[in-house]
């Protein structure tokens, strides 16, 4: 039987395709490997062929096929997976994969396909909860949620993938540990991710949207002096004031925080959640205007009219 592994969280791709392969072969003698246009399908189909030696089935994993691939060349096996041997398993494993292909019709006909996507905000706490306890620490709720956020996995369009998500919870469980805890703090994800910058970003809008600009002036300073980049900045800026907006306009439309996080294509009801108790101190004018210099400052400074850091504080000065 053929097994399809594929899509953009390659993480979970690994990690089945490594249970697969132990589920199913006893030694590793009975497992052969293939990869991608290095692959052979002659060579893939006496593989196929082989009885198992010490195991229930023999297990071939062929990765990145070429027949799976955008503009790879069709596969010779396709008609073969027809009758495959029942002493056989073969897992195809693949980042990318174009669904019109003939192998993969094949594979989706007379096999199995899972395609891993990018996680939801409860499924990513599931994954980070399991990551914490296999690494010997214990997160409370309110340190998950704060971690969470701090890995920038759920913004929209993110590049993160689990990965990454693993590493930072691999570097916070080993910093607090490493000083004798196994219970993780908010100080903990402070002072281990530099993502933390997004918490900072929203105690800046918290002081921005409450009037207290000498607050938000010296949280950018201290960012700024930390190394941030202006432009990094001015994009997270950019961006929850585009949510703060779209919360505005769609909850005076009567939607729910799910519905809005649904329109507006963001990946976190917490983050939208957020950004609507700042919204909400605004009205819909002010907001499109604090974007209009928004999009105006980043001009402004890439045409080399004003110093990026000046431009920044006379932005925020001026909201």
């Amino acid at each position: 039987m053929p097994i399809l592994l594929c899509g953009e969280e390659f993480f979970l791709v690994d990690h089945y395709e490594k249970r697969l392969t132990e589920l199913f072969a006893a030694t590793p003698l009975d497992i052969s490997v293939f990869y991608g246009d290095e692959s052979d399908d002659e060579e893939i189909i006496r593989a196929l062929d082989t009885f198992p030696m010490f195991s229930p089935v023999r297990v071939v994993i062929v990765k990145n096929h070429h027949g799976l691939s955008p503009q790879g060349k069709e596969a010779g096996l396709t008609d073969y997976l027809v009758n495959m041997p029942d002493s056989t398993r073969l897992v195809f494993s693949a980042s990318k994969v174009n669904k019109t292909r003939r192998l993969f019709k094949a594979i989706a006909k007379h096999g199995m396909v899972y395609d891993f996507s990018h996680l939801d905000e409860a499924d990513l706490g599931a994954f980070a909860r399991k990551r914490f306890k296999s690494f010997g620490a214990d997160i409370s709720p309110v340190v998950l949620e704060a971690f969470l956020q701090a890995t920038g996995y759920l913004e929209k369009d993110a590049s993160v993938d689990l990965f990454a998500v693993e590493n930072d919870a691999y570097k916070i469980s080993s910093f607090a540990l490493s000083e004798n805890r196994t219970s993780l703090t908010l100080s903990d994800v402070e002072e281990c991710l530099p993502g933390v910058l997004r918490t900072d970003v929203f105690a800046m809008l918290d002081a921005i949207s409450s009037g207290r600009k000498a607050e938000a002036i010296n949280l950018l300073e201290n960012s700024l002096a930390g190394g941030e980049s202006v432009f990094r900045l001015l994009s997270l800026f950019t961006g929850h004031f585009e949510i703060m907006l779209g919360f505005k306009e769609l909850s005076a439309e009567g939607h729910s925080i799910s519905k809005i996080t649904q329109i507006l294509g963001e990946r976190s009801d917490w983050r939208v959640k957020k950004l609507g108790g700042f919204a909400i101190r605004f009205t819909a004018e002010k907001l499109q205007e604090i974007l209009y210099k928004l999009y105006e400052t980043e001009r402004n400074i890439k045409s080399g009219d004003i110093r990026d850091r000046d431009a920044i504080t006379i932005l925020l000065a001026g909201i």
